[in-house]
């Protein structure tokens, strides 16, 4: 993934909340005190929302697989729950065909072949697997809406949200790289993003608040949507972040021909593309005439669920000659989007554009979509200091992850509804509103069908791995 501005700091708000009837087991001030603001289903009337749970077992566990075996041997055990019903229907329904096999990875896929540092990425973790099959992930959870699909609004979709596309850079934080961004039904966005925020709490042995963390993000989407004036205290992530960043401009450059050298290529390997680039970027602005002008460039080897596609990273001369001031830019190629009911595919290469303008707080200062050896490239210039929000190594505690969270879902749910001019409707906000509400237990119940499917495909990726594996080449995950 490249380096994108996610944005300025978002306004901040607090509203109050109710806490959940059931508490914790042991005092915790600081859950007493962040349950005590914002709202919830409980406090509109209705019962929150709880998956069906073993009554004998230590910890609640969901009932996911698609399994008619395994869902009887069960159902005696079970709690009832006023939605039972509705979530019988729907898990017997994903028991209809095999739904593990949209998130199925063979690790002797072809493309592979000279990748095995991404195998590596793709078999650490979970997570790492995740971030991989975001096109399987999308069918299953539009697979898992089918009936209710042509009922649901059209938004702004970012089209692959996850716990890891969150950045801070010099210019703010949030959700970043618009690779997959169309418009689409907001289960997309929401079951990815709750479904990543349930991998990571288990990957960081915080299972026992995994609702938690769902709740902080549905909490900041539905505030979102309300239209209501937010005041939000800047997530502990990315205080440290901006604490690290060295402003260096000058280690920046070094660490961007350092990736450079690992695969170099002619000046002109991109020539077509950086020509219609420096047309459309510097049209108004005054730059000097050798702004644009290549001074190395080279193959990117970089990323996960964007490491097969084929991208570029360019030096241009920038300012004046002197090399401190050299510009840093990104060319990736623009994917065709997979077939899928619940995400248009007909809207062109721009749609990367419009949904970086509609999403992120603050857009690129220098982007742009080109043309290059008969295929799209999406355009931008890099920040100097930039950090993920890295499950191992960026999240340090729950508060982390429930903050991110938070903040994750007042971006998504300001940006859904948005118009194409970028514009803000009330009328817009409360059909997307009343929309979510109608499903929300339904997108709950999703995010952890689909983690349960995503660790047995994970699993079984790892068990299908050669023994001896060729290292091939490659470059560092961003």
């Amino acid at each position: 993934m490249g380096r994108v501005y996610p944005g300025t700091r978002p306004r901040e708000v607090r509203t109050r909340e109710r806490p959940w009837r059931s508490a914790p087991a042991e005092a915790d001030p600081e859950r007493q005190a962040e349950e005590a603001v914002g709202h919830s289903l409980e406090a509109e009337g209705e019962t929150p929302f709880q998956p069906w749970t073993d009554a004998g077992a230590a910890n609640p566990t969901f009932v996911g697989r698609n399994d008619r075996e395994a869902l009887l041997r069960w159902a005696p055990r079970m709690r009832p729950h006023p939605l039972a019903p509705v979530l019988a229907a729907l898990l017997l329904a994903s028991t209809a065909g095999t739904a593990d096999d949209g998130l199925a990875v063979d690790p002797k896929d072809p493309r592979f072949v000279g990748h095995w540092d991404l195998v590596n990425r793709i078999s650490a973790s979970p997570h790492g697997y995740f971030r991989f099959v975001n096109s399987g992930f999308a069918a299953e959870t539009c697979r898992l809406f089918a009936d209710v699909v042509d009922r649901m609004p059209e938004v702004n979709l970012h089209g692959d949200a996850h716990v890891e596309q969150y950045t801070v850079t010099n210019l703010g934080r949030g959700l970043s790289d618009f690779d997959d961004c169309t418009r689409g039904k907001a289960v997309i966005d929401l079951v990815r993003l709750g479904t990543s925020l349930l991998i990571a709490a288990r990957e960081k042995g915080w299972s026992r608040d995994e609702k938690r963390f769902v709740d902080q993000f549905l909490r900041g989407y539905r505030d979102a949507l309300k239209g209501d004036r937010l005041r939000m205290a800047t997530p502990d992530l990315a205080t440290r972040a901006r604490e690290s960043f060295r402003w260096d401009h000058a280690r920046s450059l070094r660490q961007a021909n350092e990736w450079i050298d690992q695969a170099p290529l002619p000046n002109d390997a991109f020539a077509d593309g950086v020509a219609r680039f420096a047309e459309l970027v510097g049209f108004g602005r005054e730059l000097a005439p050798d702004h644009f002008k290549v001074k190395r460039i080279g193959a990117l080897m970089m990323g996960v669920g964007s490491a097969l596609d084929e991208k570029y990273l360019i030096l241009f001369e920038g300012p004046s000659p002197a090399a401190e001031d050299d510009m840093v830019v990104e060319a990736k190629q623009i994917r065709e989007l997979p077939s899928n009911p619940c995400v248009r595919t007909d809207v062109g290469a721009s749609r990367v554009l419009d949904g970086q303008r509609l999403i992120s707080y603050e857009p690129f200062a220098y982007a742009a979509v080109v043309p290059h050896a008969g295929k799209y490239f999406w355009m931008h210039d890099w920040t100097d200091d930039y950090q993920e929000a890295t499950i191992a190594t960026a999240i340090h505690t729950p508060k982390d992850l429930r903050q991110i969270a938070y903040d994750a879902g007042v971006q998504m749910g300001r940006a859904h509804p948005k118009l194409a001019d970028g514009s803000q409707s009330k009328e817009r906000r409360q059909e997307v509103l009343r929309s979510f509400e109608s499903i929300e237990a339904r997108v709950r119940m999703a995010m952890r069908e689909l983690a349960g499917q995503t660790d047995a495909a994970w699993r079984a990726f790892r068990g299908a791995l050669p023994a001896t594996p060729t290292p091939g080449p490659g470059g560092p995950a961003q």
